[in-house]
C-alpha cells in the first residue's frame, strides 16, 4: 500500500486557487491590470474596470471566512457584472452562484424608473479541471436565458472558459499561447512561472504579486475557506441521495452515498487538497482518509 507523505511546508499558490485569485485583483491598480488583461482575453474587446462592488475588501489574514469577488466591468458600451469562480466546477457551486447572480440582477434591474433590460449581467466561470458542464470541442460557452422559442433575456448570462481545453489547443499553436498567455499564466507552478513569458510587462505584475502573496506565512496556512468546502461537501451528498433515490435505488441508496463520498475525497486529493481539509469537510480522521485515499 502506497504510503502518503504530509509535507510541513504549504504548497506554492497559483492563480488557479479561487481565494489567491480573488485577493489579487483586488489588490489596487496592479489587481485591476491583471483582471483586465483576463477579461480582455474573455470577452475579446477592450476592457476598463470602473469599479469594485464588493465591500469586502481584500483581507489575507486567519480571519478571513468569506471573499466575495464582485466588479463593475465596463466593455463597450455596456457595463458587465462578473463573478469569477476558479478551480472544478461541479452542481453545487453552479446553484451557489447562480443564486448569487439573480440577487445582484434583480437588485440592479430594479433600479430607476424603468426595468433595466439594458446592462449587461454575465457571470464568467474560469473552470480548471473535470467540469460537468465541459465539452471536448469548446473553448467557452454562453448561456443566456431561453425558451424553446429563442433567447427571451439577453442580458443576463453564464460564460464557462475551460483552461484544459485552452491548455490542448495551445499545446502546438504559439499563436493561440499568446492569445490566452494571462489565462494559462494562473496555472502556472513557481518554477514554469519564472519561465513564462519572461518579458511580458503584466504577466510579471502577476508574478509578483502573487510571490507576495505566498511570502505572508497567514495567508499561505490559512487559505482554505473551511465553511465554503463543508457546504460543497454536504451539497455533493445531498445530491448524490436525491439521484438515487430519484432512480428507485431504494436497496443501493446507502452504498451509493458512500461511493459517491469515498470518489469525492479522492477527487479532492487529487487537486492538491489538504488531507486535514479534507478530513475536517467529511468528518472523518486523518487516518481514515488517508485509507481512502489509498485504497484501489
Amino acid at each position: 500500500m502506497p504510503t502518503t507523505v504530509i509535507s510541513d511546508k504549504p504548497k506554492f499558490l497559483t492563480g488557479s486557487d479561487d481565494r489567491v485569485f480573488k485577493t489579487l485583483v483586488n489588490s489596487g491598480e496592479k489587481g485591476k491590470i491583471i483582471l483586465e488583461a483576463i477579461l480582455k482575453t474573455i470577452f475579446e474587446e477592450a476592457v476598463e474596470v470602473i469599479e469594485f462592488l464588493s465591500v469586502e475588501q481584500p483581507l489575507e489574514k486567519v480571519i478571513d471566512r468569506k471573499k466575495v469577488l464582485d466588479c463593475l466591468v465596463k466593455v463597450s458600451d455596456k457595463y458587465v457584472n462578473v463573478e469569477i469562480n476558479l478551480n472544478d466546477y461541479d452542481i453545487a457551486k453552479a446553484v451557489r452562484n447562480f443564486a448569487f447572480l439573480c440577487s445582484f440582477y434583480s437588485q440592479n434591474t430594479r433600479k430607476g424608473e424603468a426595468y433595466d433590460t439594458e446592462t449587461l449581467c454575465v457571470q464568467v466561470n474560469i473552470n480548471f479541471g473535470y467540469s460537468p458542464y465541459n465539452r471536448s470541442d469548446k473553448i467557452m460557452t454562453k448561456a443566456y436565458m431561453q425558451d424553446e422559442d429563442g433567447v427571451i433575456i439577453d442580458n443576463f448570462a453564464i460564460w464557462n472558459v475551460f483552461v484544459e481545453n485552452i491548455k490542448r489547443v495551445c499545446y502546438n499553436s504559439s499563436k493561440e499561447r499568446d492569445k490566452y498567455r494571462y489565462i494559462l499564466m494562473l496555472d502556472e507552478d513557481k518554477d514554469n512561472l519564472e519561465l513564462f513569458y519572461p518579458s511580458d510587462d503584466i504577466v510579471s505584475i502577476y508574478k509578483g504579486e502573487l510571490m507576495r502573496l505566498n511570502s505572508d506565512a497567514d495567508f499561505v496556512w490559512d487559505i482554505t475557506p473551511e465553511e465554503d468546502a463543508k457546504k460543497l461537501y454536504n451539497t455533493r451528498l445531498r445530491l448524490a441521495e436525491k439521484e438515487i433515490m430519484a432512480q428507485g435505488l431504494a436497496q443501493g441508496i446507502e452504498q451509493g452515498i458512500e461511493q459517491n463520498r469515498i470518489e469525492m475525497i479522492k477527487n479532492f486529493y487529487k487537486i492538491g487538497t489538504p488531507i486535514e481539509d479534507i478530513a475536517k469537510a467529511s468528518n472523518l480522521s486523518v487516518d481514515e482518509v488517508k485509507k481512502i485515499i489509498d485504497s484501489k
